[in-house]
């Protein structure tokens, strides 16, 4: 088993160093290091039940402001930083339940995070002057992420309530890619999909990670799904960064084993 350590002479998009979180007292992570690289591959996070994987994508989004250690982005402090600052550095994600706006086509849905990246975004709220999505890099980006995940035509000028669940996760998927982020974060998405769509999913992330020049991170705890995908998985239990190898080393690894002993590999928003 491999442990992670930080100066390995590799770049690192993203690193957490010696990160903390505490809320009202409960320690949810504890002294975590760990070095994303910029690059294309597919590593995972893995844990049982609060163990502290959705914290950990919170802080590095943004989303959550450590109580200690710091946030690095390439080579920059970005500790509490807001999340559209992180956003704009080139990192992305995805969340448990997917959130789209209700309001908003599947196509509009993307087109806010692909138009944000050339600083003529749409307040959140999704109230958009006339011909708003007319011309430009963000049109391109939208179209191009869409037909990445391969959205039927039809599909993207419905609202999300018209679109089954495997199509609004592809939505979100689009949005995130859109960005063209160094990082993608995917909080659980092969959540609520049967067999055939998780066999999809697992395709169209093998072929994102070869396609673009971006490193995927999946929380995830289908641990089938975890493994036939990752070529490098992370355990955290307890909020502590228990292991960190290949797939094989991870399921070899006793304190794993013992970890999820009698632990349903569900997560509940921990």
């Amino acid at each position: 088993m491999t442990h992670t350590h930080l100066h390995d002479g590799q770049a690192h998009a993203l690193a957490l160093e010696n990160l903390s979180v505490v809320f009202g007292g409960v320690r949810a992570l504890s002294d975590v290091s760990l070095g994303i690289h910029a690059g294309r591959g597919i590593e995972a996070i893995i844990g049982p039940n609060g163990a502290g994987k959705t914290t950990l994508f919170n802080v590095l989004t943004g989303v959550v402001a450590p109580t200690g250690g710091r946030l690095m982005i390439d080579g920059q402090d970005m500790t509490g930083r807001r999340q559209d600052h992180i956003f704009r550095r080139g990192i992305s994600r995805t969340f448990q339940g997917v959130r789209l706006f209700a309001h908003l086509t599947a196509e509009q849905n993307v087109a806010i995070a692909a138009r944000s990246v050339t600083g003529r975004a749409a307040r959140a709220q999704g109230r958009f002057a006339p011909g708003w999505f007319e011309g430009g890099q963000g049109r391109d980006r939208t179209l191009a992420a869409l037909d990445r995940v391969g959205l039927p035509a039809a599909s993207r000028r419905r609202l999300p309530s018209q679109l089954t669940l495997w199509e609004r996760r592809m939505v979100e998927i689009a949005r995130a890619i859109s960005s063209e982020p160094a990082v993608l974060l995917l909080d659980e998405p092969a959540a609520g999909l049967n067999t055939a769509e998780k066999a999809r999913l697992r395709d169209l992330l093998a072929r994102l990670a070869g396609d673009l020049d971006c490193h995927l991170v999946v929380v995830e705890h289908d641990m089938s799904f975890v493994m036939s995908i990752a070529s490098r998985v992370r355990v955290l239990n307890f909020g502590r960064l228990l292991a960190d190898g290949t797939p094989a080393e991870v399921q070899a690894d006793s304190q794993v084993r013992e970890a999820y002993l009698g632990t349903s590999h569900e997560e509940a928003g921990a």
